[in-house]
């Protein structure tokens, strides 16, 4: 018996001689404190070939240890379209001994469109990797690899080893191989050290590397500039049958105008109903808002993404015949019916999302991935978003303002600023009236009006939701424990600035707790902040408050009523905060038979020195202690 113990001890050990640089006990124990996953080693190798073609190899390894790592890196996707292709994808699993479980079969590898929706047309698809859905127990480690050949060279692979929190990295490098020394250009941040460059071959080799990174934490309200990155871009390239150069944000600008020159011709029918629909109207700005307007009512947005039409855009004559286009298309036919007007307007490429920031203004590259009108007029701009037939004339928001934009020129174009929404332009303007009763119950009356980016969530509501979703949404939104949403409407005005009206009633169970002849009551009803996670070490990045989403002023006056018989013994403390960031204002006092809450709490987005985010920490912290104090109510008799 204790040979056959033996023989099958030996027998289990013989692949772990070969595989014993992946087993989990090879890793430092440093790099696996806190970590959801480990990378074992990341590899890419860039090809530039010639200004026209490149190919990228890829090969990687990752130790999983739990469902938030598995989420991350236990499959991956390659993205591919008619410049591209994708070859040789393998890929390995192994177990906690560095045992191989299984490898990758065609089976394991989908191929799927790239569209989101319906009525996206596109060319883009992608390849998606990943092993059966087959239990695993962690920890285990996936091994992949592939390889890209591409024909379109006007987008380089940039290399930001560091991309999730909490994983730690054994070694990930970053080789770019240049054919005969084909310049390329680079930006680099907060690298430890310097690229090695060398020659293989024919290619001019330049290397980027690191080793044993602990897992981190990312901190909060920051653009992450200490984590190292480094990105490409080309001196000149080539895709299809077009070639330029993009050195200066002005090459970039002009590539795509010669892409998209003289594709802004309108047919005769349909300048004759703008004119019909413009009628006598005389005044700029309203001949602008009503042919935006036309556009919104004759077309609807669908991406197109085929072939070289991912940056050229469809004909304004066809547009104005199928009543479609993308962002491109819809812009190029909105500046084409300005133009039937007299009015100059102009595209502009842009980096549009809620969250996104525009970086390294100096380093010009093909990051954009939307096209909007510029229209100048006399002491004003006005940018119009060409792809929604509901959206207000001449408002951003959230999507494409507080950013740069690329404006595109006959005589080579610049970058420019969109629209900056300052928090008097995104107000939350509420007016409560509680009564309250002797048991505590109330009816809660509340009337507010939200503008600019504080519109955005309502408008969104009430006009694309179901009365039932609606509800249900509202439900959530509000904190009062046990209440009926008895009432609710939300009207959306199309200002330059939107607005929300909403108004809403309550029936609250035991808004007001008891306790003998006292009665307590939250005095902040329907508004909130933020609670931030506390910074664990000394701050790195700067604090960053994104103007899309921390540029705002909310502004809330509550009349209570109180209940027959009480009168108040304690209304909570008046605070005043003033920081470079923001300021905060709340006072309760007894006006009359009434007690009334004056709040206000502005926000004003931008980038600040890091050593006030333990001011934002405190900020934050103060005003939802503030938010959440009671007043005290006491019997007369």
């Amino acid at each position: 018996m204790k040979k056959l113990i033996i023989g099958l001890l030996l027998i289990g050990c013989e692949p772990l001689v070969a595989q014993t640089s992946l087993a989990i006990y090879a890793i430092p124990a440093n790099l696996k404190q806190n970590a959801n996953a480990v990378i074992r080693f990341d590899n890419t190798d860039f090809y530039i070939e010639s200004i026209g073609s490149s190919v990228t190899k890829r090969h990687w390894a990752v130790t999983i240890f739990n469902e938030k790592g598995e989420e991350d890196y236990a499959y991956f996707e390659a993205h591919y379209d008619d410049f591209s292709k994708i070859k040789k994808i393998e890929g390995e699993l192994f177990d906690e001994f560095g045992k191989s479980l299984k490898k990758l079969k065609s089976s394991d590898i989908r191929d799927i469109g790239y569209g989101r929706f319906t009525n996206d047309v596109t060319d883009g698809r992608m390849k998606v990797a990943e092993f059966s859905k087959k239990y695993y127990p962690y920890p285990y480690t996936v091994e992949f690899s592939f390889e890209e050949e591409s024909n379109n060279m006007m987008f380089y692979p940039s290399w930001q080893p560091i991309t999730e929190e909490n994983v730690g990295i054994e070694s990930s490098s970053f080789n770019v191989y240049s054919l005969n020394n084909i310049p390329y250009r680079k930006i680099e941040r907060s690298l430890s050290n310097t690229s090695i460059k060398s020659h293989a071959d024919k290619y001019a080799l330049e290397s980027w590397s690191i080793k044993n990174v602990e897992p981190l934490k990312f901190e909060e309200f920051s653009l992450h500039e200490t984590l190292p990155f480094v990105q490409l871009a080309p001196s000149e390239f080539k895709v299809k049958n077009y070639q330029g150069t993009m050195r200066t944000w002005e090459d970039i600008s002009k590539f795509y105008y010669i892409l998209n020159k003289d594709r802004d011709q309108v047919d005769p029918e349909t300048i004759a109903k703008l004119k019909k629909y413009i009628g006598a109207e005389k005044d700029e700005i309203k001949r602008i808002k009503l042919t935006y307007e036309f556009m919104q009512s004759m077309t609807r947005y669908v991406s197109i993404q085929l072939g070289i039409g991912g940056w050229q855009t469809l004909l304004a004559s066809e547009v104005a015949t199928k009543g479609y286009g993308d962002c491109k298309a819809l812009t190029n036919f909105t500046i084409a019916l300005l133009k039937t007007e007299g009015i100059k307007a102009y595209p502009a490429l842009i980096k549009a999302g809620e969250r996104e920031h525009f970086k390294n203004e100096e380093f010009p590259s093909m990051r954009f991935n939307h096209v909007i009108a510029c229209v100048p007029v006399k002491n004003d701009t006005i940018w119009l978003e060409c792809t929604s037939q509901t959206g207000a004339f001449g408002y951003q928001g959230d999507f494409t303002g507080n950013r740069k934009a690329l404006l595109i020129k006959n005589d080579g174009g610049r970058l420019v600023n969109t629209k900056a929404y300052l928090p008097t332009d995104n107000l939350q303007i509420r007016k409560i009236k509680a009564e309250i009763d002797v048991n505590g119950d109330a009816k809660i009356i509340s009337k507010t009006v939200y503008t600019g980016i504080q519109h955005e969530t309502r408008a969104n509501l009430y006009e694309t939701k179901n009365v039932e979703d609606q509800k249900t949404w509202l439900q959530k939104s509000i904190t009062l424990g046990t209440f009926d949403l008895t009432n609710f409407e939300g009207k959306r005005i199309k200002n330059r600035i939107p607005e929300l009206h909403e108004n809403i009633e309550i029936s609250a169970k035991k808004l007001a707790s008891t306790s003998g002849p006292r009665m307590l009551i939250k005095a902040n009803l329907l508004s909130g902040f933020i609670e931030p996670d506390p910074q664990v070490g000394p701050r790195k990045n700067m604090l960053f408050l994104n103007p899309n989403s921390y540029s705002f002023c909310d502004i809330d006056t509550i009349a209570f009523n109180l209940p027959a018989g009480y009168k108040p013994e304690h209304l909570g403390k008046t605070t005043h905060l003033e920081e470079p960031f923001g300021s905060y204002h709340s006072e309760i006092k007894q006006e009359n038979e009434q007690i009334f809450l004056y709040r206000s709490l502005c926000i004003k987005g931008g980038l600040y020195k890091k050593e006030n985010f333990e001011t934002w920490l405190e900020f934050c912290k103060t005003v939802n202690k503030i938010d959440k104090q009671k007043m005290v109510l006491i019997k007369t008799q």
